[in-house]
């Protein structure tokens, strides 16, 4: 058993009665949000309960592959508010899938909030609100696809999962794990990721068109980056790097392009902590990345309305490029880099 009996007993009573299910993620879903999102939605129809998953924005050309993303149903644009709406207001339950605020889903957060459907989290962040009646939170996982494989294990339904489910949770694993490099790689992700193999995932084949599958113009755009943006700060520690949305649109970039980027600079000795600054229409999208003990997940919800993990963590900035630049280098005297 690896969560206590009680929230598995109460999920198992749930789904006992199949069910309207929406499964919703987090804004701009990443490999994780996707893989856990659609393996659990997989694993509901096997359940007898009609589920569909919701996410707030659009998500990167290079996760449209894995199994089911033809099915989501997506917020972003005028006509997809609607659907995605009547989905919610519709659910009987609604799963919260690698998230644990609201905040996450932009105007969505108020849709959930006000609906009288049933809040399931499951979700591996750090400081989750108290929104939901079924609550499966730890940090301890690298991934929220590795908590909902070992939930399906706990409900005594491994016999259920399927070549198109594992690998779809496969993918979230490994992409929240770099692939098995982070430190936030345990026994047990080694432990989910043979189970998931044995199932029918390809390492090989998630690896690849996660990896590799990109067009020449995102190669230039690292190289632009690497050469011409990159700054090292903090006696070589911190390094950063501020993308216009002129130069991005220079390069043509597609969604998922710059993906990555934010830790090339860990191949330069001595760095400790990386920043990606990406100026989009209404904001300046942030991603931190750090080693150690630096906590960039406090970093970002103090300084930049964001949060995720120790190591890895996401913020936002409304206040222009200079002035983003000014506060971080300010922001970094709060860090203890020894």
């Amino acid at each position: 058993m690896n969560f206590p009996k009680e929230s598995i007993q109460a999920l198992s009573n749930l789904l006992a009665v199949p069910h309207k299910a929406a499964i919703i993620t987090h804004r701009n879903p990443d490999g994780d949000a996707l893989g856990a999102s659609l393996g659990w939605k997989f694993y509901l129809e096997k359940k007898g309960c009609k589920a569909a998953v919701i996410s707030p924005t659009a998500f990167t050309e290079n996760l449209k592959w894995i199994p089911g993303t033809d099915t989501i149903a997506v917020c972003e644009n005028g006509k997809g508010w609607k659907p995605c709406e009547k989905l919610l207001r519709e659910a009987d339950v609604i799963y919260c899938l690698d998230f644990n605020s609201l905040a996450r889903l932009e105007n969505m957060g108020e849709l959930v909030t006000k609906s009288r459907a049933k809040k399931v989290m499951i979700d591996h962040h750090q400081q989750p609100e108290a929104f939901s009646v079924i609550t499966f939170s730890n940090v301890k996982y690298c991934a929220t696809a590795e908590m909902v494989a070992d939930i399906i294990s706990d409900l005594g339904d491994e016999d259920l999962i399927d070549a198109a489910m594992a690998e779809c949770l496969y993918v979230g694993l490994a992409t929240d794990n770099g692939f098995f490099q982070f430190n936030n790689t345990t026994p047990n992700a080694h432990k989910v990721a043979a189970l998931l193999i044995a199932k029918g995932a390809r390492p090989d084949y998630v690896s690849e068109k996660i990896n590799n599958i990109f067009r020449e113009t995102r190669l230039r755009f690292f190289g632009y980056c690497l050469n011409e943006k990159l700054k090292l700060v903090n006696d070589g520690k911190v390094a950063y790097m501020m993308l216009s949305q002129a130069e991005i649109k220079k390069f043509n970039l597609q969604g998922g392009d710059s993906e990555g980027l934010v830790n090339y600079p860990f191949k330069i000795e001595g760095v400790i902590m990386s920043a990606y600054f990406s100026e989009e229409p209404d904001r300046i999208k942030i991603s931190f990345r750090s080693r150690g003990e630096v906590d960039v997940n406090t970093f970002a919800r103090t300084y930049f309305e964001g949060g995720g993990h120790r190591n890895a963590a996401g913020g936002k900035s409304l206040i222009g490029m200079d002035e983003t630049e000014k506060k971080f280098l300010e922001a970094l005297s709060s860090i203890n880099f020894n």
